[in-house]
């Protein structure tokens, strides 16, 4: 068997994986593992000018494309409990990404070492795991249980800190017969599917609201397919945007407080029936009077997350399922219900919806000098197309594009729908080894940031700037 330090292992675990990308800042007690990561080659790695600023970057990689999982790489110290807002943000958003910490050695992480934080403990309420490796020998395994616990489940990030001596310590590795674990993500049954699907036939104005875990299982065109064999207008979440294209016909609109929009509010009070599948109910979407978002509507929840199910209020039927499981089902049995002729036309529903949508609009024409944000928003509709991804702060400027701009396709909206960016880093360098410049893709990424958070953008910008491009394209940062 293979003979290897235990950091040239973890590198050999991440790119069987799947991992290209990782971000981050050199330091002492890290140093063995980004040698290991120069040797082991397979992985670009993009050096921030501070590690908070990498975590976000790493979490900007998820959000960019299916399949992604972000790594952020710092040294011992403050450099874990810089990560602590970014796991914060990728654990209220349900975002895997995978942070790596140095550690002080072994036997003085107790004795107040240099650097020597508790960073497990720490990130244990941000993370669905945080663990310092004691012991060489595990760290394949803790690897290798960091991957599955990413994925399975409600996705969610995970830290792992390597004290110096275990990353330097010799072990038993072979790479080559290495496999990931199988991920578990729980699917409805049809029965369960076929009872939903009772609710909404029995309604007359039915809703479905679709959040950011339609986007995490990348089930988005089922999701529309489902809408439109059933006639049901969706109302996409601020996490869920992008789920169905603003411009489509049965795109009712956003709900809630801030990040909504007027025509989804009038729409959602008419409605009787809401289906939601893969959201939280946000108070952001519900808004602070549950009772008047209740009034009057009978609920159907199914979400990955099985203690999601009631915990901000009880639903008349809840299913624990990923969303894609649960969306090829809805599909399947909606198309034979339509074959079959048994359901309801919503035609008089929709054109209701369309009527709303086509005249509750916020004015954005306005002509004062200095320009009103209003007409700025207005103006980026005209410059930027369908293919535009957008990365916003928080704030007013994510309340205003909320309300005034337009996404057409899942993960061309990368924002903090729970927690906050701070400020962060200014624009990053990539690390060697340096990828050569490649011309810009034509669909690039725009920013919308607020004055009190003019830097906290720049680090997902250049995630989505890189990942936004071809496959075959690797562009950089001068």
């Amino acid at each position: 068997m293979a003979r290897m330090t235990a950091a040239r292992a973890a590198v050999e675990i991440l790119k069987r994986e799947g991992v290209t990308n990782a971000f981050g800042v050199p330091g002492a007690a890290i140093n063995p593992f980004y040698r290991a990561l120069k040797e082991g080659g397979g992985i670009d790695h993009t050096l921030a000018r501070h590690v908070e600023g990498a975590s976000h970057m790493a979490e900007g990689y998820t959000r960019a494309n299916p399949g992604n999982i972000g790594v952020c790489i710092g040294t011992s110290g403050p450099a874990g409990t810089d990560m602590i807002t970014g796991l914060y943000s990728a654990i209220g958003d349900s975002i895997p990404i995978l942070c790596i910490t140095g550690q002080a050695p072994v036997s003085v992480i107790h004795k107040e070492d240099f650097q020597a934080v508790d960073i497990a403990s720490i990130a244990k309420p941000v993370t669905k795991a945080a663990t310092t490796v004691l012991e060489a020998a595990q760290v394949p395994g803790v690897f290798q249980q960091a991957f599955h616990l990413m994925r399975s489940g409600r996705p969610g990030p995970v830290l792992i800190d390597l004290p110096i001596d275990v990353q330097l310590t010799e072990i038993e590795f072979d790479p080559e017969t290495y496999e990931p674990l199988p991920v578990y993500k729980p699917a409805a049954t049809r029965a369960q599917i076929e009872k939903a699907i009772g609710f909404l036939l029995a309604s007359e104005r039915p809703l479905i609201v679709a959040g950011g875990g339609i986007i995490n299982a990348d089930a988005s065109d089922l999701l529309v397919e489902f809408a439109e064999l059933t006639g049901t207008p969706v109302i996409p979440t601020l996490m869920g945007w992008g789920t169905i294209p603003d411009d489509h016909e049965l795109n009712a609109g956003m709900v809630g407080l801030q990040t909504s929009h007027r025509y989804g509010n009038a729409t959602f009070l008419e409605s009787d029936f809401v289906l939601g599948i893969g959201n939280r109910w946000a108070n952001r979407h519900t808004g602070y009077k549950l009772d008047v978002y209740r009034q009057g509507r009978t609920f159907v929840h199914v979400d990955i997350e099985p203690t999601q199910i009631g915990k901000i209020f009880p639903p008349d039927y809840g299913i624990t399922s990923d969303a894609k499981a649960a969306l090829e089902l809805f599909v399947e049995v909606a198309r034979e219900l339509k074959a079959a002729g048994r359901l309801p036309d919503r035609s008089a529903w929709i054109a209701s919806h369309l009527e709303r949508k086509a005249t509750l609009l916020r004015r954005t024409h306005f002509d004062n000098v200095p320009m009103k944000p209003q007409r700025v928003y207005e103006e980026m509709n005209k410059a930027f197309g369908p293919e535009t991804r957008y990365v916003t702060t928080i704030g007013l400027s994510q309340i205003a594009g909320a309300q005034m701009l337009h996404v057409y396709k899942p993960r061309h909206w990368i924002n903090c729908g729970q927690a906050a960016r701070s400020a962060g880093p200014s624009r990053p360098r990539s690390a060697s080894p340096r990828p050569t410049r490649r011309p810009r893709s034509s669909r690039s990424p725009a920013t919308t940031t607020s004055s009190s958070c003019w830097r906290s953008w720049p680090s997902a910008l250049s995630t989505r700037s890189r990942t936004s491009m071809s496959s075959s394209t690797t562009p950089t940062w001068a």
